[in-house]
């Protein structure tokens, strides 16, 4: 008799079922806000994926379109023949610290000259940068071997940060719509403290491990997209 209870299945009230069917659907609804939510954060376009508020004021552009290197990287790799890729670096740059590949064109924002520059101690120095006048114009020869227009996303990375920004507000001025800054530039800035002091080792495109070299695709050169000879 004791086996016979013990074989027979549970019996439940009306109210116990309807309990139960509640709060399984409660359980179901959540799961699924839950899966919604993770596919929107998957699909959220890349626009302003580092925050405005993370960025240097002075190196905010018109577009307030601010990359990490990794989201670069990624934004280019997931649509290689529609998002253009400049490296705005000097070409004395590009060719002793190093290049990506992923890059669709050198086109430096500034040149180098021979003037020396002084810093303040008065010891040390630079040669000084002067502004290329035919950096949107070079811009724009690029995006007509590319076929495209002035719509087009654009990412654009320099050393450390500080010449982006530039670059972008000249092409603002020009029209063009979607242009990107990658806000650690390809070495990243310089550390304050440590043994390492002064050297730019922070962060920055090869810092994050992603693909360079020394070697320099002949059409990816300035050359091709200068509006004259130099």
């Amino acid at each position: 008799m004791n086996n016979k209870l013990q074989d027979q299945p549970p019996r439940f009230s009306a109210a116990d079922i309807r309990s139960r069917l509640s709060l399984k659907l409660v359980c179901y609804r959540k799961v699924m806000m839950l899966v919604a939510a993770m596919c929107l954060a998957c699909f959220q376009p890349l626009a302003g994926a580092v925050d405005k508020s993370a960025v240097k004021e002075k190196w905010h552009t018109p577009f307030d379109l601010y990359l990490s290197p990794r989201e670069a990287y990624e934004m280019k790799s997931a649509d290689p023949d529609n998002v253009l890729f400049i490296d705005v670096r000097t070409r004395a740059e590009i060719q002793f610290v190093g290049f990506t590949d992923m890059v669709d064109a050198n086109i430096p924002i500034y040149v180098l000259s021979q003037e020396w520059k002084h810093k303040a101690d008065d010891i040390h120095g630079s040669y000084r940068k002067l502004r290329n006048e035919h950096f949107v114009t070079a811009v724009d020869n690029l995006l007509t071997a590319k076929d495209k227009d002035k719509s087009a996303p654009i990412i654009l990375m320099c050393q450390s940060g500080g010449r982006s920004p530039k670059a972008a507000r000249e092409l603002h001025e020009a029209g063009y719509q979607n242009v990107y800054f990658q806000v650690e530039g390809f070495e990243g800035i310089k550390a304050k403290e440590g043994p390492d002091t002064g050297k730019r080792i922070v962060n920055g495109w090869k810092k994050a491990g992603l693909p360079w070299s020394y070697k320099l695709k002949t059409e990816k050169m300035y050359f091709n997209f200068a509006p004259e000879k130099e």
